[in-house]
């Protein structure tokens, strides 16, 4: 399977899942993500929304979070995040491209294109250079372990 189709496929999955979703328990449900594992697994997540939008959880890493529970060593191929009932192809925020780049350094992410309602696979590295990392004690760099 090429990326674009591997692409295509995951897109319909998140659309077709925030369409099914939208309405649950009485909240709009505006984001639902798909992301695909390096092992061949999909997994669907959606937006975790509350009255403090502060501490609301994006669909991505709920979606991360899913896989995570669901496979040992996961590391994440593709992904991609839908909004709102025409479930239109979004970017990451800042704090899941971290959390992408952190479960899968080399992870495509699927994101639209600024000049029409296109989309194209980019690689996480291109979302978010110069990633925060970590050294250790023996020099070794590392991902962030910071406490909050």
């Amino acid at each position: 399977m090429t990326e674009q189709q591997k692409a295509r496929r995951l897109i319909k999955v998140a659309q077709d899942f925030l369409k099914e979703r939208y309405e649950l328990q009485g909240h709009h449900i505006i984001v639902a993500a798909a992301l695909l594992t390096k092992s061949g697994h999909i997994y669907k997540g959606l937006h975790i929304g509350t009255t403090q939008p502060s501490v609301a959880t994006c669909a991505e890493i709920a979606t991360i979070g899913i896989a995570l529970a669901s496979e040992k060593n996961m590391q994440i191929d593709m992904i991609v995040a839908v909004r709102d009932p025409e479930a239109y192809i979004i970017s990451p925020c800042g704090k899941c491209r971290e959390y992408i780049a952190d479960y899968g350094p080399d992870a495509q992410v699927i994101v639209p294109l600024e000049a029409d309602s296109g989309w194209e696979i980019v690689p996480i590295s291109s979302l978010l250079p110069l990633k925060y990392k970590k050294r250790t004690q023996s020099g070794q760099i590392g991902i962030c372990e910071c406490k909050s």
